[in-house]
């Protein structure tokens, strides 16, 4: 009989056992890798927690951003499919423009929050001047607790997130825009040339009446940005542009769509803002809601190539919702 390959069966395909136990070929020192080759990283600094090497929860990474953070790791790296899981407690401030700078070099990943309800991580922003540029393709955020502002002091945050590269996601979210007519955003997502395929689908949103802002979303020049289940409740400063906006420059293929929407701005008249004369897609099904009785302009579209279908409206008066529009002859 010959010798054996030292390469052991393990029930594994293509994996070689050690002790027993499966070891990918080709891992990261310190990092688990998918099978596939996407990294997985864990990433949490609540009380308790000793700073390690990201490989498992007991022994995560501190920082998200920076030098030595999460986002470091999978530098030139693409196409993987890496994951960053934050643990339950972890919270990080946005406190620079560009804060996580590191993104750009690093594209197909998602970071995602671990828990539920109030212990799952969050990201403050804290500073006028903060911002996240999701600039690089497939970058997805989902779980996460976003306060786009301090709630505390007196900061209005411009624009707590840009986003130029096609394929990113903000999902599964609890989102706070405003605390007071002294903490609030400016626009919370812009979503702008280069944005193509945007996701934004199964987020709460909320912000005080009195934290008004420009819009929540703004969409300019992106095909196929879909905005979905989600609920938006937050102001606008001027009462005819809605929570969600179109403005500039076309858009195509847009879904708006299953979305409970409420303007809660005083004297607000829309929730959704298309008007463009060439933007294209689909809205339908919303539930809308502003401040303003016998206002029939939850919804703005001037563009004929928007179709509208089953979308609802309300008034201040909390009456029963009414379909909007007038049905085709």
């Amino acid at each position: 009989m010959g010798l054996r390959s030292s390469k052991t069966i393990t029930g594994f395909p293509g994996i070689v056992a050690s002790y027993g136990q499966p070891n990918p070929s080709g891992v990261a020192a310190g990092i688990a890798r998918y099978w596939g080759g996407g990294e997985v990283i864990y990433v949490g600094n609540r009380s308790g927690l000793k700073a390690g090497d990201g490989s498992t929860p007991n022994n995560p990474m501190s920082s998200l951003v920076g030098a030595g953070g999460a986002l470091a790791a999978l530098q030139g790296t693409t196409g993987r499919g890496h994951v960053i899981f934050l643990l339950p407690g972890s919270s990080y401030s946005v406190d620079a423009a560009d804060w996580a700078s590191l993104t750009a070099a690093a594209s197909d990943f998602a970071i995602v929050g671990l828990g539920t309800g109030s212990a799952r991580a969050s990201l403050t922003w804290t500073t006028a001047t903060s911002t996240w540029l999701l600039d690089t393709a497939n970058v997805a955020i989902d779980g996460v607790r976003l306060n786009l502002e301090p709630t505390t002091g007196t900061v209005n945050v411009a624009a707590p997130f840009t986003v130029s590269a096609a394929g990113c996601a903000i999902r599964n979210c609890r989102i706070k825009t405003g605390t007071d007519a002294n903490n609030k955003v400016t626009i919370g997502i812009t979503v702008t040339t280069g944005g193509d395929e945007f996701v934004f689908e199964d987020n709460h949103v909320t912000g005080a009446a009195l934290a008004t802002m420009t819009t929540f979303i703004r969409l300019t020049n992106v095909d196929a940005p879909a905005i979905r289940r989600n609920r938006i409740r937050c102001g606008t400063t001027a009462a005819a542009v809605g929570v969600i906006q179109e403005l500039t420059t076309v858009c195509t293929n847009i879904d708006i769509s299953n979305n409970i929407l409420h303007n809660n701005a005083a004297s607000s008249t829309a929730c959704i803002t298309a008007a463009l004369a060439s933007t294209t897609g689909d809205i339908y099904g919303n539930y809308c809601r502003n401040m303003t009785d016998g206002s029939n302009a939850q919804i703005v579209v001037t563009s004929g190539d928007v179709e509208l279908f089953q979308n609802y409206g309300v008034n201040n008066s909390n009456e029963t919702g009414i379909l909007l529009g007038t049905p085709s002859v």
